[in-house]
């Protein structure tokens, strides 16, 4: 067997945080009567969604910090609706995290690639996700017991796709970087940086992207299919 571990991303890899989303910022729009604000929950949502994805962008190339993308988040969809003010905006915010850390939507098969996976290697967590949510968000998804390291970018100090996380992951780990393979959703953290970090990647490809820049070692549209790689 050339792998002895597996280096798991968290979101939208195992945990599928694109519709726990919904299902929160759902609860958020007829809660708060966001149709006051906007023509459609659909409207919001697009509006969330292109915000929260360029924040995210940024805070992985660390180009801004995670306090930053918190205070953001909802103050830019809400920027110019006079009715809420900053504050309000940074309560929703508090609200959205306290809702959404409960929610626990799986990506299809992550639960049966888990329990393919968990007597086979030791399989480790690699996420840019918070630490004030990471461990809530796995314990409501009914996956904590999986994992023999959960590394968690914001306690490291540096992002994925930084080389800096993978090195320390592999020294916090105890294993080489032939042995341990990274699976991910995310081409320039996730994928990129197990690249460029000398380590196998699986590229989580469900909508069939392309990838320009290099040939990850495998892509896969659906998780039950890393079982025939590894």
């Amino acid at each position: 067997m050339k792998y002895s571990d597996i280096l798991l991303d968290l979101d939208d890899t195992l945990i599928d945080t694109i519709e726990n989303t919904r299902l929160t910022l759902t609860e958020i729009y007829d809660d708060y009567a966001f149709s006051r604000y906007f023509p459609s929950f659909h409207d919001f949502y697009t509006i969330y969604y292109a915000n929260v994805s360029h924040l995210w962008e940024l805070y992985g190339r660390g180009q801004i910090t995670k306090q930053t993308l918190q205070r953001e988040r909802f103050i830019g969809p809400l920027n110019n609706i006079e009715e809420v003010s900053e504050e309000q905006a940074l309560a929703i915010n508090d609200d959205f995290i306290a809702r959404i850390m409960k929610k626990g939507v799986l990506v299809e098969g992550a639960k049966e690639l888990l329990d393919y996976l968990h007597p086979r290697y030791r399989i480790h967590i690699l996420s840019n996700g918070f630490t004030e949510m990471q461990y809530i968000k796995m314990e409501s998804a009914g996956i904590s017991s999986y994992f023999d390291k959960v590394i968690l970018s914001d306690k490291v100090g540096v992002n994925k796709p930084h080389p800096d996380i993978f090195t320390y992951a592999l020294t916090e780990i105890g294993v080489k970087p032939e042995n341990i393979i990274m699976v991910g959703d995310n081409l320039f953290t996730d994928i990129g940086g197990a690249y460029n970090s000398g380590l196998d990647q699986i590229w989580y490809n469900p909508k069939n992207k392309s990838s320009e820049d290099f040939e990850p070692t495998h892509t896969v549209a659906r998780l039950e299919e890393i079982r025939d790689i590894l």
